[in-house]
C-alpha cells in the first residue's frame, strides 16, 4: 500500500501546474468537496486568527488597538504594509479616540502622522498641519515620512491619503470596534459599516492633475469585500477563541458563506475545469490550497492529495 501511495504522490507532483489536480478535484462529489473546503478554510482562518492574536499580544492585549492595526494593514494594502504597521504604533487607537470628537482632529492625526500632509501645500492642508503640530506636541508624536509610502503604481482609489481620510471618517463616527465587527452577518452589514465618507477635499486633491475620475469618498464595495474576508471574519474568529464563544466562532464562518466568492489567479486555476466556489468560504479554501500547498509543493501534506492516495489504495486493495 505504501508503494501505491508513493506512485500517486509522484504523479501529483509531476502534474503540479499542469491542471491535473483541478481535474481530479472536479471528479469529487459535492459532499467530499464540502469536507475538503471546510478543512482548508478553517485552517486558513485559524492562521489569520493566530496572526491577529500575535498583534493582540504586541498591543498589550488591547482589542481596540489590535482591531485598528489589523484594519490598517489591509485597508492600505500589501505594498504599504510596513508603513501601515508603523503608523498604527505611532498614531494609536487610544490617541485617535481622545481626539475623535471632530473629523478635523482625526484627519490631522492620521495624515499628519503618516507624513502625507507634506504632499500638499494649499490653505486647507496648512491649517491641518498646524493642528497636527499641536497634537504631535501634546502626544509626543514623531511622524513617518511621505517617502515611506508607495504611491506609484497604485490605483488612485487605493491612494494612502484617500484611504486614511476614509478611515478618519469611520473613526470619527466611532464604528471601528470589535463589538461592531461582531454584529456583521452579511455583506450588507459590512457595506453599511464602512459607508462613512471622506472629506470632499481629499477626493478633489487626489484626482487633481490626474486623468482618472470617479473615485469614491467611501471605502467602496470591493474593498469592503476584502476587509470582510481578511479582517472582520478573522477578527471575529480570533475574538471567539479569546472569549471561548462557540456562537461567535460559527458567526465568523457564516459571514464567509454570505460573501461572494473571490475571483483571482488562485481561484481561476481551480475553477477552470469545474465551477466549485459558490461563496467566499469556498474561494478561501482554494486560495489556501494554492498558496500553502501547491506553491510550496507540499503534496505529501495536501488534503486533496491525501484523499486520492487513500482512494487509490482502497481501490487496489479490493
Amino acid at each position: 500500500m505504501e508503494k501505491v501511495g508513493e506512485i500517486t504522490l509522484q504523479m501529483l507532483q509531476q502534474g503540479c501546474g499542469t491542471g491535473l489536480c483541478p481535474q481530479l478535484m472536479a471528479q469529487l462529489d459535492d459532499i467530499h468537496i464540502h469536507m475538503l473546503f471546510s478543512s482548508l478554510t478553517y485552517e486558513r482562518m485559524q492562521r489569520k486568527g493566530f496572526e491577529i492574536t500575535k498583534i493582540l499580544d504586541e498591543m498589550g492585549s488591547s482589542w481596540a488597538q489590535a482591531t485598528y492595526a489589523t484594519l490598517l494593514r489591509y485597508l492600505l494594502g500589501r505594498p504599504n504594509r510596513k508603513a501601515s504597521e508603523r503608523l498604527a504604533s505611532t498614531i494609536t487607537h487610544n490617541i485617535l479616540m481622545r481626539e475623535n470628537a471632530t473629523l478635523w482632529g482625526v484627519e490631522a492625526l492620521l495624515l499628519g502622522g503618516a507624513g502625507l500632509l507634506d504632499l500638499y501645500d494649499d490653505e486647507f492642508v496648512v491649517r491641518l498641519k498646524r493642528e497636527f503640530e499641536h497634537l504631535a506636541a501634546k502626544y509626543n508624536i514623531i511622524p513617518l515620512k511621505a517617502e515611506e509610502w508607495r504611491l506609484s503604481g497604485i490605483h488612485i482609489n487605493n491612494h494612502p491619503a484617500l484611504r486614511l481620510a476614509q478611515l478618519a471618517a469611520c473613526i470619527h463616527e466611532n464604528i471601528i470596534s470589535i463589538s461592531n465587527f461582531n454584529k456583521c452577518k452579511d455583506e450588507k452589514d459590512v457595506w453599511r459599516l464602512f459607508s462613512c465618507e471622506a472629506s470632499d477635499y481629499w477626493v478633489e486633491a487626489i484626482t487633481r492633475g490626474s486623468s482618472e475620475r470617479g473615485i469614491s469618498s467611501k471605502i467602496g464595495y470591493m474593498m469592503s469585500h476584502i476587509l470582510a474576508i481578511n479582517v472582520i471574519a478573522p477578527l471575529i474568529l480570533a475574538y471567539s477563541n479569546y472569549v471561548d464563544s462557540a456562537t461567535l466562532n460559527e458567526k465568523s464562518l457564516d459571514l464567509l458563506y454570505s460573501l461572494p466568492a473571490e475571483d483571482n489567479v488562485y481561484t481561476r486555476h481551480w475553477q477552470s475545469v469545474k465551477p466549485m466556489a459558490r461563496c467566499a468560504f469556498d474561494s478561501q479554501a482554494l486560495i489556501q490550497l494554492s498558496t500553502e500547498y501547491c506553491a510550496r509543493r507540499l503534496c505529501k501534506a495536501c488534503p486533496l492529495a491525501k484523499h486520492f492516495v487513500k482512494s487509490d489504495a482502497a481501490r487496489i486493495a479490493k
